[in-house]
């Protein structure tokens, strides 16, 4: 051993053991076949699961009469790995089949155990500080510079090692990170203002036994087992009584199922109602107000939210949220309903228009055969006389074109967008240009425009990786503002995507209204309730399936209460045509069964918004055109 190996194990005085380990392997292989990759996975597992300081796992083997060679192969691993788990603490992410994890100071050591055969894993997502450095432990080489190790999106944490760097034994991937690890591990501490309602969200959540949080959709399932239990941690600067309500989707054999509500001494009881809407059983989210009130005292609580009594069988429940409102929060939601209510803008127009085509035409469109171009160029080659000519072929009442999916990059010159991030605008201004035509055939353009988070490098210089977004926001507010300024009348409204729940909804509302306080707005929830008052229309995503609503979604107290009735799907590709040299898919739908759907939604007042797939060189699949020259004919009579 060496000097500086020996001075580690004199330093040391906790232990992590592996003997247990060890003795189950030498049992079944004998003493001298010693399997290293298991005895490194043991340890590491040890070394994960412990809240307490982490030191050398030589400490108590050489107590034991134990091989030299599993000794050696210890410290092997340890010479080259051992600040992975030496002086560290296990977290802050549970373990699971594929990793474990260490910290200590501003580090996380990510121990990848299995790849299961791809070039990265997902972790619980970090939105709330910066990652500000990657690298793989004893390979300076991979420090994913030239090919970011390390993505970060609120659907999770990205950890990307192409399969030369993969060992197969113990990948350790170090996360230099912003503030204390320790903050990470779940329960996460909310400080709620109890002056707004408070919103306790799956991402801040720890779940036992069974429960799962799917990171992507943001809401917890699993919930068949009496045992299954949600915990939050808050804390409130004063005491409160909050009324309750819970946002959550339940299979038919789970109605009646019987829950709690538990802080400290006090609780709510409440009953598994039926949900419904247009997503299907299981996936019919509401959100349902519960009877009485839970006191919270001031300080640190823990909320947890929990089955009692036995489940019904197959009971299913999936939760996205539980809020807590206060008297104070009580005020400002009616207030703020009243105001939203007093600024909506007619959507008489809209329904008149009675359908309309949507292209998601953006940085990720591919050409339909041959290499992708630069974005920048591909909108200065964008023809769109030709555009406009197919759109007006298709008899819709009006456009919905992609100014941002996903990633920011804006198809004009925008100086709010140039001020962040100047390689993320282009000279041509193509989205006034296609207002301008449109407009000479009688169709008025909505923006379909999206926050950009996701983008991992607009988030960072954006600020929406900090703990206070305001900065993030009030970007977006200066970009919208900037859009209203420029092109006034020329944009009748905006489908914003990727808007659920903690959004400064009423700011960005304003902005969307400069320069035309008749445009009419959307923010997408998905398949759950409405998120704001603050809109004119309801998002619909309803994707490649024919949707009609029960009339009970859009009454007051439904899940899109008080919005105009409105759906998207997509008649070929699914949304974006994304995948190289590739055709666009065929008609999802006979013509006849399109000009059915669409002559019953025009009854309902339901007006449907159809994608068509589009190449990055402007071309539509002649099929989908001929199909909506088809329902042309049937709904205009032209």
């Amino acid at each position: 051993m060496s000097s500086s190996f020996f001075a580690i194990l004199l330093a040391l005085s906790c232990v992590v053991s592996v003997a247990t380990a060890q003795e189950e392997i030498m049992s079944n292989e004998g003493p001298t076949e010693i399997n290293d990759k298991a005895l490194i996975v043991n340890m590491v597992r040890a070394a994960g699961s412990r809240s307490e300081i982490n030191v050398n796992p030589l400490l108590s083997r050489q107590e034991k009469s134990e091989s030299i060679e599993a000794d050696e192969a210890i410290k092997r691993w340890i010479d080259d790995n051992g600040e992975s788990i030496i002086g560290t603490r296990g977290g802050p992410f549970e373990p699971t089949d594929q990793y474990v994890t260490t910290y200590k100071d501003g580090r996380i050591y990510v121990h990848v155990l299995s790849w299961n055969g791809k070039n990265n894993i997902t972790l619980p997502a970090i939105i709330d500080r910066v990652v500000k450095n990657a690298w793989i432990l004893g390979n300076p080489q991979a420090d994913g510079t030239s090919w970011g190790i390390v993505r970060q999106h609120p659907w999770g944490l990205i950890v990307v090692v192409p399969r030369e760097y993969q060992s197969g034994v113990d990948d350790i991937v170090v996360l230099d990170i912003e503030g204390d690890p320790a903050t990470l591990k779940k329960p996460r501490l909310v400080e709620a203002d109890p002056s707004t309602v408070i919103y306790l969200l799956g991402e801040n959540a720890k779940v036992d036994d069974g429960l799962v949080h799917l990171q992507a959709q943001d809401w917890i399932e699993g919930w068949n087992e009496e045992s299954g239990s949600i915990l939050w941690k808050m804390r409130l600067p004063m005491p409160s009584d909050c009324e309750l309500a819970v946002t959550y989707t339940a299979d038919t054999d789970a109605i009646g199922s019987a829950f709690e509500i538990v802080a400290g001494q006090n609780r709510i009881t409440g009953t598994v109602h039926p949900t419904s809407g247009w997503a299907g059983d299981s996936q019919n989210f509401e959100r349902r107000p519960l009877p009485g009130t839970l006191h919270i005292p001031a300080g640190e609580s823990t909320i947890t939210l929990r089955l009692i009594g036995e489940a019904q069988s197959k009971a299913n429940v999936k939760v996205h949220s539980l809020e807590l409102i206060s008297p104070a929060a009580a005020k400002v939601m009616i207030a703020s309903k009243e105001r939203a209510q007093k600024t909506r803008a007619s959507t008489d127009w809209f329904v008149a228009a009675k359908y309309g085509v949507m292209f998601h035409w953006s940085v990720t469109t591919q050409p339909l055969r041959g290499p992708q171009k630069p974005y920048p160029e591909a909108v200065e080659a964008f023809d769109l006389d030709a555009f406009a000519d197919m759109v007006a072929e298709t008899g819709a009442g009006y456009v919905i074109f992609t100014a941002v999916h996903g990633i920011m990059h804006f198809p004009a010159p925008l100086k709010s967008i140039e001020a962040v991030m100047p390689e993320r605008i282009c000279r041509r201004d193509l989205i006034g240009e296609m207002a301008d035509k449109l407009h000479e055939r009688g169709i008025p353009l909505i923006i379909y425009f999206h926050h950009g988070v996701g983008d991992p490098e607009w988030e960072e210089a954006a600020g929406f990786l900090n703990p206070d977004r305001s900065r993030f926001f009030k970007i977006e507010c200066d970009i919208l503002t900037e859009i209203g300024h420029r092109y006034g009348k020329k944009i009748a409204g905006y489908w914003f995507d990727d808007r659920y729940p903690l959004q400064p909804f009423e700011e960005l509302y304003k902005a969307t209204k400069v320069g035309n306080p008749d445009r009419i707005v959307s923010w997408n929830s998905w398949i759950l309730p409405k998120t704001t008052e603050f809109q004119e229309y309801y998002g619909g995503e309803f994707g490649g399936a024919f949707v009609n609503p029960p009339a009970s979604f859009f009454a007051e107290g439904g899940a899109a209460g008080g919005l105009q009735p409105h759906g998207m799907i997509f008649l070929d590709d699914p949304w974006q045509h994304g995948y190289p040299d590739t055709d666009i898919d065929p008609p999802l739908f006979t013509n006849q069964q399109l000009i059915d759907y669409m002559q019953t939604c025009i009854v309902q007042k339901l007006v449907i918004t159809m994608n068509m797939g589009i190449t990055q060189d402007g071309k539509i699949s002649p099929a989908t055109l001929e199909q909506l020259r088809a329902l042309r004919q049937a709904i205009r009579g032209e």
